[in-house]
């Protein structure tokens, strides 16, 4: 993909996540939110993690966005939360700005994407192309010591990914069965 077309789709996927962040209407910020998933799962798959793209747009797009409405459809349609003050919002974007430059300083030392010359892409394919899968196919178990590669994959090698991923979940699925099971009790006392 061209540069100027990831540009474009960064530049994007910040207006949807301060679109999202500052609209009080919950229906409008759940789609907001569908947009900004299915921009970062294009991001993906334009980096060439067309698993974790396809896993994106599906999850984090599709199945939490319908989840979302179904919620919202439950309970209620506006956010009813007092407004925080000005020196709430400003420290938590502050806060925001300040994440973000640290991620963009630590992202400097990474190597370039597509860099022939990173440690992972030292090891050559069966074929002569210099891939990261092959060192994975090569030293999974003796790094791991896990007899299946997918499970050494996931659970060693992506272990914080893994750890993030399974962490997010939990959370939205407890999230979820506890606005509903609020709901369900406000229809019991009624």
């Amino acid at each position: 993909m061209h540069w100027e077309i990831e540009v474009l789709l960064f530049v994007v996927l910040i207006i949807a996540a301060l679109i999202s962040l500052a609209i009080r209407n919950l229906l409008t910020a759940v789609v907001t939110l569908s947009v900004f998933s299915f921009i970062s799962a294009l991001l993906y798959i334009a980096m060439g993690a067309v698993d974790v793209g396809f896993t994106e747009a599906v999850v984090g797009g599709g199945v939490t966005g319908v989840l979302l409405v179904i919620l919202i459809f439950r309970t209620s349609r506006k956010d009813r939360t007092r407004v925080l003050g000005s020196e709430i919002l400003v420290t938590s974007y502050l806060i925001l700005l300040l994440f973000c430059g640290m991620l963009i300083y630590t992202s400097f030392g990474l190597p370039s994407r597509g860099d022939l010359q990173a440690h992972l892409n030292q090891v050559e394919s069966p074929v002569g192309s210099p891939n990261a899968g092959s060192y994975y196919i090569s030293h999974a178990y003796k790094d791991t010591h896990t007899p299946n590669m997918v499970t050494a994959i996931l659970a060693d090698y992506r272990g914080f990914d893994t750890l993030g991923e399974e962490t997010v979940i939990f959370i939205a699925g407890l999230i979820c069965f506890l606005l509903l099971r609020k709901k369900r009790r406000k229809d019991e006392e009624a």
